[in-house]
């Protein structure tokens, strides 16, 4: 089932962001800070910088990027809850580009990517099927006091050639909560064995590595008959 998200008492206080160059925003991050920006609700997008470590510990939480918290900016009495809507991060150095945030507005649905967990020792894994999990993440539209972060499902009493869909999971969502997917998207399916494929595969590659070690020795006496008629 979904799991709900009881918002924890977390402040993020960000600084105002006056220059938004390209020069600016290295500064920024030589110094801990990441550029962002947060839009939504009755506002305009505001530019601003965070302190990459604070964020990194919201990221910890089991909530991860749906977390609520109350973002405050630095020097003023200005608040809003918001959350993580996208985080850019570099491939390489794992260091953070660019954040947006959004704000949380009572009443206005949001739109978020909610986890997917298998529970259960499936039956059909036990009796030589193996599992596919096709989609590990969902988009979900819901209101922020709904907000969850995950949802389980259980395999276990599933069978070979069973498969699970996104409309199979809709009594698993909170009230307000709605699936952006298409309702046959395939979520989980057990497959069955696919020894036969490998063991055709195995054949067709022995044979191949025969054919190849034959050749030489082929060419080989093709020269001596050559040599023997001379």
């Amino acid at each position: 089932m979904a799991t709900t998200i009881e918002t924890a008492d977390i402040t993020l206080i960000v600084d105002k962001r006056e220059d938004k160059g390209t020069n600016s925003s290295g500064r920024l991050r030589a110094e801990g800070r990441v550029p962002a920006v947060i839009y939504g609700g009755d506002k305009g997008a505001v530019p601003i910088s965070v302190d990459e470590l604070a964020v990194r510990e919201i990221l910890k939480l089991g909530t991860g990027e749906n977390t609520i918290f109350l973002l405050k900016l630095k020097g003023t009495k200005e608040e809003r809850q918001a959350m993580i809507k996208e985080l850019q991060v570099d491939p390489i150095s794992g260091k953070f580009i660019h954040i947006d945030f959004i704000r949380v507005t009572a009443g206005h649905k949001l739109n978020v990517t909610i986890r997917i967990d298998l529970i259960g020792d499936c039956v059909g894994v036990r009796n030589g099927g193996r599992i596919d999990f096709s989609s590990r993440e969902l988009s979900v539209e819901v209101l922020p006091r709904h907000m969850f972060d995950h949802i389980d499902v259980d395999v276990s009493e599933m069978l070979i050639g069973d498969v699970v869909t996104v409309a199979d999971l809709e009594d698993k969502l909170p009230e307000s909560g709605k699936f952006l997917e298409d309702p046959s998207r395939v979520v989980v399916i057990v497959e069955h064995p696919r020894v036969v494929e490998e063991e055709v595969a195995e054949e067709l590659e022995e044979e191949l590595v025969i054919e190849e070690s034959a050749e030489p020795e082929l060419i080989g006496k093709a020269k001596e008959d050559e040599e023997a008629a001379e």
